[in-house]
């Protein structure tokens, strides 16, 4: 048997406009959705009836109210722990807002963890002094590389 993660996911599809790339597109997993969760049945009835498990969800204002309606039906208040902290929802709330332009979806996704881990790259901070040899503007060679432009008057 296969041990997949099931996640809700938000993303958009980026825009571009003569030439010019305001977002490149990118998704967001928002929810992970195990047995753990204390209202799992009633979230996974909840996605059958959007018709998640069906094809993604594409309608800007369909999409708010998904986000909105997962929070105020199904928050853990009882466990003690929300589905989402208040500054996450506000992440997810702006992000539906700046990029409501880009086209928004929202959808569930299976992930491998055992793949995703794996090919997961940790990148190592590492910091790199950078020495000039000359001053700037004091090479010989370099005979006043910056000119004025005048605009309009």
């Amino acid at each position: 048997m296969v041990n997949d993660d099931l996640y809700l996911v938000i993303g958009c599809f980026g825009r571009r406009d003569d030439d010019f790339v305001s977002c490149a597109g990118l998704e967001n997993r928002i929810l992970k959705i195990d047995s753990t969760i204390e209202h799992y049945n009633e979230i996974m009835e909840y996605f059958e009836n959007c018709r998640l498990f069906d094809r993604p969800m594409f309608e800007l204002q369909a999409i708010r109210h998904f986000i909105f309606n997962i929070r105020e039906r199904y928050d853990q208040i009882a466990a003690g722990k929300r589905i989402w902290a208040e500054k996450k929802f506000e992440l997810y709330q702006k992000f539906i807002i700046d990029h409501r332009l880009c086209g928004l979806y929202l959808k569930l996704i299976l992930v491998n963890p055992e793949y995703s881990n794996a090919n997961k790259v940790e990148f190592e901070e590492k910091s790199v002094f950078i020495k000039s040899e000359k001053p700037f503007g004091l090479d010989p060679q370099i005979k006043n590389p910056l000119r004025l432009i005048r605009g309009r008057k």
